[in-house]
């Protein structure tokens, strides 16, 4: 039995753009709000300028060449005023070189000017959407700097929250071996001594923890990270079976696919270690977990559970460093909320993804998605889709 069925997964990390097509502005920008009624003045104007010169350029027959170039510098300093649509732009565009080109033909048939007279009307317009096009690309490239700059700002936001959560993590075994240290300077009870001495070897090796995996979500990034070789899958997960048999749960061994991977087995049982111990802090003893792994055209490695499964509005911290929900911090379930930022670090170092799929009052399911050994195509496609979320989650 699994808790997945049913559960759809939500994206939560998007494709990299290093690969997108190129933007050149030409639609970009009509993706901005349309400020027609703030600007529909200067349109009133610019339309009624536009009509009388329209006019002189009749009646002025020999001095046309003044209206007509008023007509498109004044259309041109219009444009400035804001990026208008596309379809708005040829629109005018093309009203004007039709009214234009019959009233310059209006008064070349009646001699008032020379047939190359004609020829200014596609030089004008020509020369107009050049400075459209320039001006798009302007705009697009201002838009491009403003989203990178709020990705910018993103990241040193959660780079500030990162070190806030890492100092406060920290911060407080030390406080609390200190504290009993000091303690134990003062004891003369062999019993107290030992109760203390015990608190602080506690504190000491939760610090270790941390920072032990403070390093690998710092390693992650090496070259080094990972030492691949093929292995199957189904002994690693029989093994964290066996490690974690003996916490009071109703355990299940799920579909055990034969599957093989090219990965790193330390990592890859690290992983799944983690799921487990996940799992562990969010259930009790009447809870049943389950683990399994399914082979279709990739590797399915999933932690399932029957606990209580989490509010959706607690998603988007689950898969984040020092993440937990906010269940979890008032049931003060433990742990040091690293535990799945560090497997979606590992699967995505294999080119897989991690998924949750998770239900208030029936479960969750964390599965690791893995590419078949040998699959550098699938793992490229696995690594573009990335890390998922549906329907509610587990803190780590």
């Amino acid at each position: 039995m699994s808790t997945c069925a049913g559960f759809e997964p939500r994206s939560v990390v998007r494709r990299s753009r290093r690969f997108a097509a190129r933007d050149t502005g030409l639609t970009r920008a009509d993706r901005r709000p349309w400020p027609s009624r703030r600007f529909l003045w200067i349109d009133v104007a610019w339309g009624l300028f536009a009509l009388l010169n329209l006019a002189a350029i009749l009646v002025f027959a020999e001095w046309e060449t003044v209206p007509f170039h008023f007509i498109w510098v004044s259309l041109t300093i219009l444009y400035g005023f804001r990026v208008w649509r596309v379809t708005s732009t040829l629109t005018l565009l093309g009203v004007i070189i039709v009214a234009t080109g019959i009233l310059l033909s209006i008064d070349i048939a009646k001699g008032a000017q020379p047939l190359d007279e004609l020829t200014e009307v596609p030089l004008m317009a020509a020369m107009f959407l050049a400075m459209v096009w320039h001006a798009r690309r302007r705009l697009s490239v201002m838009e491009t700097m403003k989203e990178v700059s709020d990705a910018n700002l993103r990241l040193l936001e959660r780079e500030r929250r990162f070190i806030q959560n890492a100092s406060h993590e920290l911060r407080t075994p030390i406080t609390v071996a200190i504290g009993h240290a000091e303690l134990l300077q003062r004891a003369a009870d062999p019993s107290r001594m030992a109760a203390d001495a015990r608190v602080v070897v506690e504190e000491l090796m939760r610090l270790r923890r941390l920072s032990d995996r403070l390093l690998l979500l710092a390693a992650a990034e090496d070259p080094d990270f990972l030492h691949k070789k093929r292995i199957e899958v189904e002994p690693v997960l029989v093994e964290a079976l066996h490690r974690w048999s003996p916490t009071p749960r109703q355990w299940r061994l799920g579909a055990t696919d034969e599957a093989v991977v090219d990965a790193d087995a330390d990592r890859l049982a690290l992983a799944i270690d983690a799921l487990v111990e996940n799992a562990v802090k969010h259930t009790t003893v009447e809870d049943w977990i389950e683990l399994s792994v399914r082979r279709n055209h990739r590797v399915e490695i999933s932690v399932a559970d029957s606990g209580n499964g989490i509010p959706a509005q607690d998603l988007d911290r689950i898969l984040e460093r020092f993440g937990r929900s906010d269940a979890s911090r008032l049931r003060d379930v433990g742990g040091l909320g690293l535990g799945l930022s560090i497997v979606k670090t590992i699967a995505e170092a294999h080119g897989g993804r991690l998924q949750v799929r998770s239900e208030v009052g029936k479960g969750s399911s964390f599965e690791v998605t893995l590419p078949l050994a040998g699959s550098e195509a699938a793992a490229g496609r696995l690594s573009e889709e990335g890390s998922g979320t549906g329907g509610g989650g587990r803190r780590g």
